[in-house]
């Protein structure tokens, strides 16, 4: 699965080597709703080259996950609540929600990488920690999480 923001980040530098491992068959890119919802934030008067910045990411969303989305189940929510509740790290409750959706979501489905270049929240120490403490409890697997620049060197 990848982050949100490696959507942005892959748009600005360069979404080919991404998009030839998809292609490929060497890898599967799930998306889930609290992606795309992330995604359609962006207001519509962004605009790049005269484009519609939310357009293209979505773009770019959707031939990646292309017939690959986890739903967004109750499990999921009640899980990123608990990875919530765990949670020590001084950040707003509305900015963590998102990722730890994302991660739930991935957790339940046993994904096994999230691409993430969120250092402040999503992959903060203080988030692992709450990930590895609630899903060790449940016997659970977090998924590992990579960098952009480690997906493309698989």
């Amino acid at each position: 699965m990848l982050d949100t923001n490696t959507y942005e980040v892959l748009y600005k530098k360069d979404p080919l080597p991404v998009a030839r491992l998809v292609k490929s068959g060497r890898l599967i890119v799930y998306g889930c709703k609290a992606i795309r919802d992330e995604l359609r934030e962006i207001p519509t008067t962004v605009r790049v080259g005269g484009k519609s910045y939310r357009n293209m990411l979505l773009s770019l969303y959707d031939e990646f996950t292309e017939n690959h989305s986890c739903p967004l189940e109750s499990l999921a929510e009640t899980l990123a609540e608990e990875y919530w509740q765990a949670y020590k790290g001084g950040v707003a409750k509305r900015k963590m929600m998102p990722d730890f959706l994302i991660v739930a979501i991935a957790t339940i489905h046993r994904l096994d990488i999230i691409v993430s270049g969120d250092e402040k929240t999503m992959k903060s120490g203080p988030a692992l920690r709450a990930y590895k403490q609630v899903n060790e409890k449940k016997s659970l697997e977090t998924p590992k999480f990579i960098s952009l620049e480690q997906l493309v060197r698989l």
